[in-house]
């Protein structure tokens, strides 16, 4: 009994252990910190700074059957690793190192008794990780609501940029002020052009034109003709007849006749954005420089709300863009953070794991004597053992899927054939699909094509795909396979083009509350044993490393799925 209470007191033992080896032991771990030579200087001075409030609440954290307590730690921990600037990857990091730091105290403290050593760690390796795991998530969903905050503000600023340019969209504006520029300086029609940035038109808006005579006179103008002196020399031209002007190309089929002619630049700090035109003077023959003058102004006020309306459409794209990659980067820090925890707890995992598979082999091979099989009483042993052994590989590999997802690297670039990395990727799968009655159909590309990729890495990402999609499918199925390579634009060195990989199945299908969850790391809707939830992460991460998108489609349950991978292609 005397024994039993020994036992029962361990925690509360290795919590009064920790405190009052407290400045020892927290000196030994900054000195781990120091000496790992990852640690920038100011990021390892606010960890130092905050080493002893780190180390309180780490260690209250440990209290035996007190989880309130010990989640209060973990966001204590949380905040001030934000508080004092230190990244999620170098706190988890430190935490480990002082998981460490503590195991070498505790073998000093009970190595010299093995039973109660074993059962020291065993309660101190529980508590601890349990501790880790709530301050990596306690971390994340700070940074994931300050950034949450910073998209609010800006989103805010995009807002009041829509408000101070107008209430009324550009088209309408500008319609407005061609409407007024007819009406106060007397002309019968008004157009208002904006530029491209190319030589020609981008918007061309009229006035006094009704909607039958601008169907019969067809195309909009596209900058051509005395339009065209204005794009060029972006200043005022007043004219008595259009029509004799060498200059002129004439007037389109079924247009109305126009001899007066007023044309001013729309401009703004210097900048052309498009010009207004006049014609047809009502009550003279041509318009006076108090027309042009009055042209002018109204002129200035059509470039006030172009350029507002370019400022907010960059600052839309800024906005777009900056969600873009807060996003990528709170994405890219959640999966390095849950790499380096899976890693601790694969390696935790896998020595009791080793020790259990030795075990199962020695009895395997003990229960293959003759004395014990012939006895009623042990007949199940094989049958027990090899459960017990299949098990124990399963378990393994979890644990291999762990540290792949821990250890992913940086690419190795190289020029590879695509056509023959699909097609060796296939061939891994081909014998699997057809055992199953599984088909698998390739539509390899139009021309050959070469990426500068990893090829290891991109070959890990087919071979995900191609085995989701065919677990994806029960009984006889489909999985198609194409490639094309699509022109996206032209760039300064000449067209760029993307390569577009997509694995198609008619299996199982993906639920619409799921679709936006398949990347999220651990997710997974197959079976339990049957996945881990982390193929899809790893494929999106390899992906992205390569500059390209990953996106999946599925129409629902039981009608399959599509899987598009986009590369950029670099001839």
């Amino acid at each position: 009994m005397a024994k039993t209470n020994k036992e029962s007191e361990l925690p509360e033992a290795l919590v009064a252990h920790f405190r009052a080896e407290g400045e020892t032991l927290r000196r030994q771990w900054l000195r781990q910190v120091r000496t790992s030579g990852a640690v920038e200087n100011l990021i390892r001075q606010g960890l130092e700074n905050e080493s002893r409030a780190l180390y309180t609440a780490f260690v209250d954290g440990l209290e035996p059957r007190n989880h309130s307590r010990t989640a209060a730690c973990a966001r204590s921990i949380a905040q001030r690793a934000l508080g004092a600037g230190i990244p999620p990857e170098l706190l988890i990091d430190s935490l480990l190192a002082l998981r460490d730091v503590h195991r070498r105290s505790l073998v000093r403290k009970y190595g010299a008794d093995g039973r109660r050593f074993a059962k020291a760690l065993d309660i101190y390796s529980s508590a601890a990780n349990r501790l880790l795991a709530l301050a990596v998530r306690d971390i994340f969903e700070a940074k994931e609501a300050a950034a949450t905050r910073e998209v609010e503000q800006l989103r805010t600023l995009v807002k009041t940029g829509m408000i101070l340019s107008a209430k009324l969209s550009l088209e309408a504006v500008l319609q407005r002020i061609a409407n007024m520029a007819c009406k106060v300086v007397g002309a019968r029609y008004g157009a208002l052009g904006v530029l491209d940035g190319k030589g020609g038109l981008s918007q061309f808006i009229t006035a006094g034109v009704d909607e039958k005579t601008k169907r019969a006179i067809g195309p909009l103008p596209v900058g051509k003709g005395i339009l065209g002196v204005l794009v060029r020399e972006a200043k005022p031209l007043r004219l008595k007849d259009l029509t004799m002007d060498p200059r002129a190309h004439g007037l389109p089929t079924n247009h109305p006749p126009m001899k007066s002619f007023l044309g001013v630049p729309i401009v703004s700090k210097g900048k052309v954005f498009g010009n207004l035109y006049l014609t047809e003077k009502r009550g003279a023959e041509e318009f006076s420089q108090d027309d042009e003058d009055i042209a002018k102004t109204l002129a200035a006020q059509a470039a006030i709300a172009i350029e507002n309306a370019s400022l907010y459409e960059e600052l839309h794209r800024s906005y777009q863009e900056l969600k873009r990659s807060q996003a990528l980067l709170l994405r890219q820090e959640k999966l390095a953070s849950l790499g380096r925890l899976a890693a601790g707890l694969a390696h935790e995992l896998n020595n009791p794991l080793n020790h259990i598979a030795g075990f199962v082999e020695a009895l395997q091979r003990r229960a293959e004597a003759e004395t014990l099989l012939a006895r009623k009483e042990f007949e199940d042993f094989p049958r027990f053992l090899g459960m017990i052994q299949g098990q124990v590989d399963r378990a393994a590999s979890i644990i291999r899927r762990l540290l792949d997802f821990a250890r992913q690297r940086e690419p190795s670039f190289d020029l590879i054939d695509l056509d023959r990395l699909i097609s060796e990727s296939v061939s891994f799968v081909e014998r699997q699909a057809a055992v199953a009655n599984k088909r698998m159909v390739v539509r390899p590309l139009s021309e050959p094509v070469q990426l500068r990729a990893d090829a290891q890495m991109l070959q890990q990402l087919l071979l995900n795909l191609l085995t989701n999609a065919l677990d994806a499918i029960e009984g006889d199925g489909e999985v198609r396979i194409a490639a094309d390579v699509i022109e996206v634009g032209h760039g300064a060195r000449g067209r760029r083009e993307i390569v577009e990989v997509s694995v198609a199945d008619n299996g199982r299908g993906i639920a619409p509350e799921n679709l936006s969850k398949v990347f999220d790391p651990f997710f997974t809707t197959k079976e339990v044993g049957k996945g881990t939830g982390l193929g899809l992460p790893i494929c999106q991460s390899i992906v992205e490393q390569h500059g390209g998108t990953i996106e999946i489609k599925s129409e629902g349950i039981g009608k399959g799925a599509l899987v598009t991978v986009k590369l950029p292609v670099q001839r």
